[in-house]
Order: C-alpha cells, then sequence, then structure tokens
C-alpha cells in the first residue's frame, strides 16, 4: 500500500493529513432527523405446519438474518409543517422449527412474518419529496408451544413468541451537498487470498508438545 496515499477512514491522531483539493458538489440522501425506540411483543402463530406422526414436539425460534425491513411508509405535516407524524411498518420474519421429541430429524419450517407499526414525530420540512428510512435489529427472545383445550376438546397447538427490536427511524431527502473532497478515491490494494488449507497449515506455528511444568505456570 501507498502510504503517501490519502486513504478513506479516520483520521490519524485527530491531525488533517493534507488539505482538500476541491470543493465537490454529490447527490445523497441527507438524513434530517432520527430517533430510536426498542418494541417487545407477543405474537401468536396458529395454523402451522407440524411434523408428521410426533405426538411430542421441541421448538427452536430465530429471526431469519437480513429479513429486516419496512413497508407502507408515509409523512403527515402537523400544522403544515415543519414537523411531521412518520407511521412506517417495521417487520421481519421469524422462523419456526418444530421437531419431533423422539425423532429430531423428522421437523418442519415456519416462516412468519412479525412486523411493528410505528407512529413518531420528525422534522420533515419537505414531506412531499422527502422519504422515510429505517434500520432495524430483530431478537426472538422466548419461544413456547401452548396446546389449548375448549370444552375438552383439543385443538391445534399455537406458538407464542416473544419478539424485541431497536428501531431507528429517519427522515430524508434526497440533495445536491457541497463538501470538501481530496479528489477521486485511489486505486485500493490488491485482495489479500487464503490461499489452500495446506498453505494456510505451513504458516501456523509448532505446537507444544507436553504441558507445561509447574515452573512455568508459577513465571
Amino acid at each position: 500500500m501507498d502510504k503517501n496515499k490519502l486513504w478513506p477512514g479516520r483520521i490519524s491522531d485527530g491531525k488533517i493529513l493534507s488539505q482538500p483539493t476541491e470543493l465537490a458538489c454529490i447527490w445523497v440522501d441527507k438524513i434530517y432527523d432520527a430517533c430510536s425506540q426498542r418494541e417487545c411483543e407477543e405474537f401468536f402463530f396458529e395454523d402451522l405446519n407440524f411434523p408428521p406422526g410426533a405426538e411430542s414436539y421441541t421448538l427452536e425460534c430465530s429471526i431469519k438474518p437480513c429479513s429486516e425491513t419496512f413497508y407502507d411508509w408515509s409523512i403527515e405535516p402537523i400544522d403544515e409543517g415543519p414537523l411531521g407524524i412518520v407511521r412506517v411498518r417495521v417487520c421481519a420474519v421469524l422462523q419456526i422449527i418444530i421437531r419431533d421429541a423422539e425423532d429430531p430429524t423428522n421437523f418442519t419450517v415456519n416462516c412468519e412474518e412479525v412486523c411493528f407499526l410505528k407512529e413518531v414525530i420528525l422534522y420533515a420540512p419537505d414531506p412531499i419529496h422527502m422519504e422515510v428510512l429505517v434500520e432495524s435489529i430483530f431478537e426472538s427472545l422466548t419461544c413456547a408451544l401452548v396446546e389449548e383445550n375448549n370444552l375438552s376438546e383439543l385443538l391445534c397447538p399455537v406458538v407464542v413468541a416473544t419478539i424485541g427490536a431497536f428501531i431507528v427511524v429517519k427522515t430524508a431527502l434526497r440533495v445536491q451537498l457541497l463538501v470538501p473532497a481530496f479528489g477521486f478515491c485511489p486505486t485500493p490494494p490488491e485482495c489479500e487470498e487464503l490461499g489452500d488449507v495446506c498453505e494456510q497449515f505451513l504458516e501456523r506455528p509448532f505446537p507444544p508438545f507436553f504441558p507445561p511444568q509447574l515452573n512455568d505456570l508459577e513465571g
């Protein structure tokens, strides 16, 4: 890597390494306002697929990786602005794995969407052209199987899952922004390849063949 080039990232020791070479006009999504909230709620799931022939079950619940998303957002101005009521539905996919307690290889996978409806007040000076952006992290906190009885008649078991979510809601507008620039980004360094398994093994340090002696531990 050429140490004389200016690379994107943190500025060393809080000092500016060199002066900007120009003022550049870039087209970006500018965040005008944002807020964060925690949500926690129980969800009930019926009509799930159960492993055939099983009489007792074990349960596993988890949020499907990278399934977080958001829908149906809107911005309603309050008294002609600049504040607005932001509404958005924030969702993720919950994977429910139901196994036969006697035969773990006999199982079913159910995918169910879980959502939180958010309604918050944010700064939105141009609601017609602005958009809502959301970042979220969902967690499956608890998951249980409840076999309901109604007048002694056994109904289909219900899965009850407690879902928590960390949610950040933002208002943004696509704008042209004038920023100091250091020129175009340089060509990055070549990628470092892992190599094959034998190459990685031959680079590992030689392990000790015998346990340490008492004197080694005391030192």
